[in-house]
């Protein structure tokens, strides 16, 4: 597809966004702005044994991005070697079952798949990627695409590996070959403005801690064809007597709650 014609279809996608926002922005969460008040919020939080780092308060830029799907992965998977692969057109993904699962522990994993993956005959693109302990358990570990424009949590863009007994057994993988910024960059809301609002609202209990807290791009919506992506931040907050953990995520631009809908595919969805 030449690029006069991709510069159409964003633009017939864009402007579906921007209606989108509108009737969207009247229906959301709005976090309510505590800018004021943050240095008393922080040390309010302290007090409830809330547990962090030190809070960024610099404002950022990002974009709003797009992406065309493409069959890149498919189209090279003959590289690969030692491994039995599987392509799924519809969702473009490509899964991989390895001849000799790789041995690893809690402690070693990265670095040996931080090896594995730069190996071209191993995973494709694999330079592309990088690891995301936010998003990864015992028995997956997550890595997520990245670039000059910043990372991407999405299920749209990402490798995980599975792991069973110590053993790493294969991966699924996704892979966007660019992004296109759709639109001039905008201000973003700072760590310490979502932070502090997520506790104005009652959205990080007491005796917790703030184990991450990063900001990446998702997906927003798709539309001819198309999958726009925002930049939202990702708090993931962990109950220090239950020691479970859960992920909040805020729109970067507007500080709305993203909420997940009924059928979980309203943000990153590591499946």
């Amino acid at each position: 597809m030449d690029f006069k014609r991709i510069e159409v279809i964003f633009l017939i996608v864009f402007f579906s966004l921007d209606i989108f926002l509108f009737l969207s922005f009247r229906n959301s969460q709005q976090l309510v702005s505590s800018t004021s008040n943050n240095t008393s919020t922080v040390a309010e939080m302290r007090k409830r044994n809330i547990s962090f780092g030190s809070l960024d308060s610099k404002s950022g830029y990002a974009y709003y991005l797009g992406s065309q799907p493409n069959d890149d992965l498919e189209e090279n998977s003959n590289k690969l070697q030692d491994q039995k692969v599987e392509y799924e057109e519809v969702n473009h993904t490509l899964s991989s079952t390895l001849d000799s699962p790789i041995s690893v522990t809690s402690s070693n994993r990265k670095k040996i798949m931080d090896k594995f993956i730069k190996k071209e005959s191993n995973v494709l693109y694999g330079k592309n990627y990088k690891y995301a302990p936010q998003l990864s358990t015992h028995s997956q570990m997550v890595y997520v695409a990245t670039s000059n424009l910043g990372d991407t949590y999405d299920k749209t863009d990402q490798l995980i590996f599975t792991i069973s007994n110590g053993e790493v057994l294969g991966y699924t993988q996704t892979y966007i070959r660019s992004m296109i910024i759709l639109h001039e960059r905008q201000s973003i809301k700072s760590e310490k403005d979502v932070i502090t609002n997520l506790y104005a609202n009652s959205e990080i209990p007491n005796n917790s801690k703030i184990a991450y807290a990063n900001l990446a791009y998702t997906k927003l919506l798709e539309a001819k064809g198309s999958t726009i992506y925002i930049p939202v931040w990702f708090v993931t907050i962990k109950n220090k007597d239950s020691k479970v953990s859960t992920t909040k995520r805020v729109n970067a631009f507007t500080g709305n709650i993203i909420k997940s809908s009924t059928n979980g595919d309203s943000s990153y969805n590591a499946q």
